[in-house]
């Protein structure tokens, strides 16, 4: 099959949601599909540092584009994300009669009013209208449901991120230390990971706080006394570091899934969360890991899980499984 892909992510662009597509991307061209991406090189476009660092928005494309998707002649289009690349693609979709899926991974509503205090209302009305394909997908029952009550076009389906858990090294007799914990958060370091009820949390032992992003320097200055920072941006120095920790603490209450869970289980470490829709889709309560409205009380109940569940729980979300998914729920052209 060849399938358009439009994305407004680019692979400097560090977040889970460039996790997310690189992995699909990955494992369509192992089944023998055939991909156009389209994304932000494709347009003329401007960096936003303050927004996302790595972010790129797209403002009109370059000349060629419209003929190059068309030459392609794709069998199936997906529409990414909802930003400058994912609004031409919907209009150019529409001018021609072509059927498209779409997927809402990032809950924009929650986000935008965290950093600049915008009210929800006028975000989730553009979501209504962009998210009006022949289906759309998502990462979980929660956010599905939230969809439907903002009335997003039928049908929404379930589409889960696979996870390349074989880069996550899992020691069999690993053991999660009781007297002198390592508790950690790796990822994206921005505003709305909500990062401060970690940092703030009197727990024993140490926290870590590993990875990059806007707020990197300024939680640093801030905690640098009750935190030790590691500023990385690759895979292979996070699995390093992570391997010396015991409990992943996800204070985010934003993210739709939350990939840095499954990769955290993989190498054998639970975590603790708050009873969100991301968590909710991963997390098996007291096997790997423990959500509570109290995240304190979360850390140190995920302290007594064994590592051998975690990973063993974490190879349900498998590369295979979610292209799999992701190829049933696309929606071929009338030709």
């Amino acid at each position: 099959m060849k399938i358009l892909i439009g994305t407004d992510t680019t692979p400097d662009l560090f977040s889970g949601a460039t996790t997310q597509l690189n992995s699909t991307v990955e494992g369509l061209k192992a089944l023998g599909h055939e991909i156009l991406l389209i994304d932000p090189l494709d347009f003329y476009s401007v960096t936003a540092k303050k927004i996302h660092e790595g972010f790129h928005f797209a403002l009109w494309p370059k000349k060629g584009l419209d003929q190059k998707i068309k030459q392609f002649q794709p069998d199936a289009v997906h529409i990414y994300t909802e930003c400058g690349v994912g609004i031409y693609l919907r209009h150019f979709c529409k001018k021609m009669g072509w059927k498209f899926t779409t997927s809402y991974l990032t809950r924009l509503d929650l986000i935008l009013k965290q950093r600049y205090g915008l009210s929800p209302f006028f975000i989730n009305r553009f979501m209504k209208w962009f998210h009006q394909g022949i289906a759309t997908m998502t990462v979980s029952v929660g956010i599905k449901n939230f969809l439907s009550s903002l009335g997003c076009k039928h049908p929404i389906k379930i589409w889960h991120p696979g996870v390349h858990t074989e880069r996550f090294h899992f020691n069999p007799q690993k053991k999660l230390d009781q007297k002198h914990p390592k508790y950690v958060y790796f990822g994206r370091i921005d505003k709305e990971k909500n990062l401060e009820a970690f940092l703030d949390l009197d727990l024993p032992g140490e926290k870590w706080l590993i990875g990059s992003g806007g707020e990197f320097l300024h939680l640093k200055g801030l905690y640098q006394d009750r935190c030790t920072f590691f500023e990385v941006h690759s895979q292979k120095e996070i699995d390093a570091l992570i391997q010396k920790c015991d409990v992943l603490v996800f204070p985010s209450r934003f993210d739709t899934f939350g990939i840095v869970i499954v990769e955290a289980m993989a190498a054998g470490l639970p975590c603790a969360s708050f009873e969100e829709a991301g968590p909710k889709e991963i997390i098996t309560q007291n096997v790997s890991g423990f959500m509570d409205k109290d995240l304190k009380k979360a850390c140190l109940a995920a302290l007594n899980l064994d590592p051998k569940n975690c990973h063993k729980e974490a190879e349900r979300f498998s590369i295979k499984e979610s292209v799999e998914k992701f190829v049933f729920n696309l929606e071929p052209m009338d030709r």
